[in-house]
């Protein structure tokens, strides 16, 4: 489930920039394919960032990142046209900011599922058993 729409992205830009975005066909139409690939960069980043602290993709997406993956989404979109994204870097790095936050518990996502387990309580370690050995050099000297 991708955490933001392209409605979401058409809350931010106009549709005739997303057009110019988006198009690259010159059929002067939005390409969904494109906005749907920057939307999944978007999100991945986002997952990776918060993965350490909470489990991932979430099932439940708080307003903050719905607004986080479209804005960055945006920006991406500039990237791919090679358009200087402007104030767009700005709201990107301040999203990367506060998934950093977030990442390092400074921060909370209200309504988000529990974090995944700690590796503190994880074992660290692996008991293996294994029958007595049959044979070896000295028995097997002299055949």
């Amino acid at each position: 489930m991708a955490y933001s729409t392209s409605q979401d992205l058409l809350a931010r830009v106009t549709t005739r920039t997303l057009v110019q975005l988006t198009d690259r066909g010159g059929t002067g139409n939005v390409d969904e394919t494109i906005v749907q690939s920057a939307i999944a960069d978007s999100d991945s980043m986002i997952n990776a960032m918060i993965a350490p602290v909470y489990q991932v993709p979430l099932t439940t997406v708080p307003p903050v990142i719905k607004e986080m993956s479209a804005t960055m989404a945006v920006y991406r979109l500039h990237l791919f046209r090679s358009v200087d994204p402007g104030v767009w870097k700005d709201e990107y790095e301040r999203a990367l900011a506060f998934l950093r936050l977030v990442a390092e518990g400074k921060a909370k996502l209200e309504g988000v599922a529990a974090a995944p387990p700690t590796s503190a309580s994880l074992s660290d370690s692996v008991d293996f058993s294994s029958q007595d050995r049959r044979f070896s050099r000295d028995d097997l000297k002299g055949w």
